[in-house]
């Protein structure tokens, strides 16, 4: 037996404009999915999924010659998975598995937004021995900044250059990392989507460079205040991008800290400063992590 393991991933800076070459900050979390291979002389590769509380939510069969999808619980998911494998091995340009059965297990819950996806094509990538980017840009339309989170065990600057990935490990733990949570706004956003629209929208070289200095400002900032004032601005700036209303603005108002989306706009996790935990519970949001109990450093 085999095990793989990749990191889950939060982007803290850099959301839509990474896909025009921003820089951006990207922080691998403490949650993982793990994916275990059990070889056996079979016509079939059995496919297990199990969330959270290891309740399986997903099952498949695949046919070994091929990796064309036999049988799944879920018809489109059996789909996606059979999309992601069959690309694997196409890049792989030869099976390496003779049969048998994979188990996937995550840490997180799957509505988390946190990179159930990602984790797992990082992971797909290493058993089948071929590049994790490669299997990424050939099978789905996102920058690559979660396959690097998958595979780097500390915070990276980020960004794309020609289309291709560039990553450099950092360390980022501010002074005043108490004061930050992360709180999950009890939906999941559609990152496939969203990127989709986004693609549509024309943005400026200034405006990138603009979003690719306030990312190193955050990197290097040690005043509270001060971080405030960039994420301020820099949800200003991508929500002119995007035409659409910043979150605190929309839904937090009159809350005293600086609130940041992550990642696509609408769902997943926010950041936010002040450690008001008490203003989100009341608003019915109850799943909030502190810095140290998110973010891997």
């Amino acid at each position: 037996m085999s095990t793989i393991i990749a990191n889950g991933k939060l982007l803290i800076s850099g959301e839509y404009l990474i896909l025009n070459g921003a820089k951006s900050l990207a922080v691998p979390c403490n949650f993982n999915q793990s994916l275990e291979f059990h070889s056996e002389k079979s016509v079939y590769l059995h496919w297990h999924s199990y969330d959270n509380n290891n309740n399986e939510w997903f099952s498949a069969n695949f046919h070994i010659e091929n990796l064309t999808l036999a049988s799944s619980s879920d018809h489109k998911t059996g789909e996606w998975l059979e999309h992601i494998l069959k690309t694997a091995l196409k890049i792989a340009n030869k099976n390496p598995l003779n049969g048998g059965t994979i188990k996937t297990f995550l840490s997180f819950p799957r509505d988390w937004g946190l990179g159930s996806s990602s984790t797992l094509i990082s992971n797909i990538a290493t058993l089948f021995k071929i590049d994790p980017y490669k299997l990424h840009f050939s099978s789905t339309n996102g920058s690559g900044y979660d396959i690097a989170c998958a595979t780097n065990n500390q915070p990276i600057l980020y960004q794309l250059k020609e289309k291709s990935p560039i990553v450099e490990t950092i360390h980022w733990q501010p002074p005043f990392a108490e004061e930050i949570n992360f709180i999950h706004l009890n939906k999941k956003q559609n990152s496939h989507k969203e990127i989709s629209r986004f693609k549509k929208t024309k943005i400026n070289r200034s405006t990138v460079n603009e979003i690719s200095n306030l990312t190193l400002s955050l990197t290097t900032c040690t005043n509270l205040n001060e971080f405030e004032e960039i994420l301020n601005e820099h949800e200003k700036i991508t929500g002119n991008c995007i035409n659409q209303k910043p979150i605190k603005e929309s839904y937090f108002s009159n809350y005293e800290g600086a609130i940041k989306s992550l990642g696509a706009w609408g769902g997943d996790f926010i950041l936010a400063t002040r450690n008001n935990t008490d203003y989100f519970k009341s608003k019915g949001f109850s799943t909030i992590l502190k810095y140290k109990e998110m973010v891997k450093i």
